[in-house]
């Protein structure tokens, strides 16, 4: 037998060496081509657009309308007849006749007579347009008037403020204020102007007695020439609040104020504001309404609340009627039939001279609604408001302060 001869282990691992090389090597070419095949950049035809304008002439011309007149065109200038009368101005400044005047007789010289004009900047004569028949005179060229100084027969101290005077108050009604007034010195019951009045409402607080304000203007429009008006609700945290020249509070049981509503409060009254609190519930010594109106000025004043008596010589007595005896009885009569001897008076609040708060015990808002045997009751709302509009830095007085200097 032949021996077979075992193949040579070196020359087997040499050979698969070689084909693992060949292997790599057409693997990596493979490779190669994929990755230039698929980052090949594609090149995108690009396409190519041709845009043709063409005008076209219009046969019909652009026509602009003639402008339409809502009325006739007539000239303000008007023919002057030939030998209309020349009247011209001389150096002296009077008026004298150029030209003839046939036929005018006497009636041209009572006519010409006593006038002196001043004569004009530019020195133009003046046209006298003569009527038919010599009857009539009237002058076509107005002479502007030379300003002269005036003097009033009235006394310093008595004399109104002319610029006030003549402040067209109407016009100046427009809602952008509550009220404004303007009061002769000379004479308290010479006032005119408007007012706005409403009741006061807080978050809480619910006034009573609704139909009183309504009443109180009445009575301003049936006392004076102030022009009183009913509002909507008034809310004391409102910014409209600083617009009004008087508020009033009333009611018959306990509440309280929020924090928004007192820091309000404060600043309303410490420029310029009037607030009239009135306890519905007077008849109560000591009761809830009282001493929530009370605590209301503490906290919206602090230690500026301090409550005093109004003397009876105060002007809140005289500014428009008179009550030399001080304010007229309300409903503090006690159960007993006695009256709380601590309301013979009206309270005030004053910062400085000026009184910014009124604190009534007497529930006028009760007598204020009825229908009879009210008279001096509403006599002192008047009085309330017109002296919360002619306060001196009040409200009111600040809005004509201020509409004099814009003027």
């Amino acid at each position: 037998m032949k021996a077979v001869r075992s193949a040579d282990p070196l020359a087997v691992l040499a050979a698969n060496r070689r084909l693992l090389y060949w292997g790599l090597l057409i693997s990596l070419v493979l490779h190669l081509i994929f990755v230039a095949l698929y980052f090949r950049p594609v090149e995108q035809a690009e396409e190519e657009v041709v845009v043709r304008l063409e005008w076209q002439e219009l046969d019909t011309p652009l026509l602009i309308p003639p402008p339409q007149l809502s009325r006739e065109f007539a000239f303000k200038k008007q023919v002057i007849p030939e030998g209309t009368p020349i009247i011209s101005v001389q150096r002296d400044q009077t008026a004298t006749v150029v030209g003839g005047f046939s036929g005018l007789g006497s009636q041209l010289d009572r006519a010409v007579a006593g006038r002196r004009w001043s004569r004009t900047r530019s020195g133009h004569d003046f046209i006298a347009d003569m009527g038919a028949q010599g009857m009539g005179l009237g002058v076509v060229g107005v002479p502007q008037f030379e300003a002269v100084e005036m003097t009033s027969l009235k006394e310093p101290e008595k004399r109104i403020d002319m610029q006030a005077e003549f402040l067209d108050l109407d016009a100046i009604d427009t809602g952008k204020y509550r009220g404004m007034v303007i009061q002769d010195p000379a004479d308290k019951r010479n006032i005119q102007g408007f007012v706005y009045l409403g009741l006061a409402w807080g978050s809480i607080l619910q006034p009573s007695r609704q139909r009183s304000i309504s009443q109180l203007v009445r009575a301003i429009n049936q006392y004076t020439r102030i022009e009183a008006r009913v509002i909507d609700q008034m809310f004391i945290d409102s910014q409209d609040l600083f617009k009004a020249p008087f508020v009033y509070i009333t009611t018959r049981s306990a509440f309280e104020l929020t924090e928004h509503e007192i820091d309000n409060l404060g600043k309303y009254l410490r420029n310029g504001g009037f607030l009239v609190a009135d306890n519905d519930r007077p008849e109560l010594e000591y009761g809830p309404a009282e001493a929530s109106l009370r605590d209301m000025f503490k906290q919206a004043l602090g230690r500026d609340a301090r409550f005093v008596p109004i003397p009876n010589e105060h002007p809140l007595y005289h500014v428009f009627f008179d009550f030399d005896d001080g304010p007229p009885p309300g409903g503090e009569e006690l159960s007993g039939g006695n009256f709380r001897s601590s309301v013979y008076y009206l309270e005030g609040i004053f910062l400085g001279d000026r009184l910014v708060a009124v604190y009534s015990d007497k529930g006028y808002g009760a007598f204020w609604e009825r229908e009879s045997e009210n008279e001096p009751h509403l006599k002192l709302g008047v009085n309330m408001v017109v002296f919360a509009l002619t306060q001196k830095g009040s409200i009111a007085q600040q809005q004509i302060d201020f509409y004099n200097q814009a003027r």
